[in-house]
């Protein structure tokens, strides 16, 4: 792992809780509350939104930032590593030009739902991706997550230079 930028606060580490797990999500809920709800953080110039809806007595978009899916069962599991990272997505969206990230954009399509454009902020030297959908006047927090699996990071890196090859260069006419 590299150093991590200045404007980056430590990661929380669950053995500082001393393996008391309902004190530690309650503390990783808070700086969720603190950065998500309290304050209402930016990304070029719209708000920031995200799932309110309710589920196990938090905010859906909590539970996508702090747990992944179980394969096996579909069920959302928490994810350590997700949940000590907590204390970063507010600061990387407020940070989008520092040269230790990348942004792109990248289009979704499920079945049977309109076509999304995601932004794509990655924290790469640190293994960490925050994911925001595009809206006309705001942009919506999906999920935050570790990206540290060697197939994960390669369809990134293929999938931002992919996005930047399409791009203009600038200052050129069309």
């Amino acid at each position: 792992m590299s150093k991590p930028p200045d404007w980056l606060p430590k990661a929380l580490r669950y053995e500082d809780f001393k393996g008391d797990w309902d004190k530690f999500l309650e503390a990783v809920y808070l700086i969720f509350e603190r950065d998500f709800k309290k304050t209402r953080p930016k990304y070029d110039g719209r708000p920031i939104t995200y799932d309110s809806k309710i589920e196990s007595g938090k905010e859906a978009a909590f539970w996508h930032i702090t747990s992944s899916i179980d394969r096996n069962t579909g069920d959302r599991v928490p994810d350590l590593r997700r949940c000590e990272r907590v204390p970063w997505p507010k600061p990387m969206l407020e940070h989008p030009m520092d040269t230790a990230i990348t942004v792109w954009k990248s289009e979704r399509k499920k079945p049977h739902s309109p076509r999304q454009m995601r932004v794509l902020i990655w924290l790469e030297n640190l293994d960490y991706i925050v994911v925001l959908t595009e809206r006309p006047k705001e942009m919506v927090l999906v999920t935050a997550y570790c990206t540290d699996i060697g197939v994960q990071r390669e369809k990134l890196r293929k999938e931002r230079a992919e996005y930047y090859r399409k791009q203009k260069p600038p200052g050129r006419a069309t």
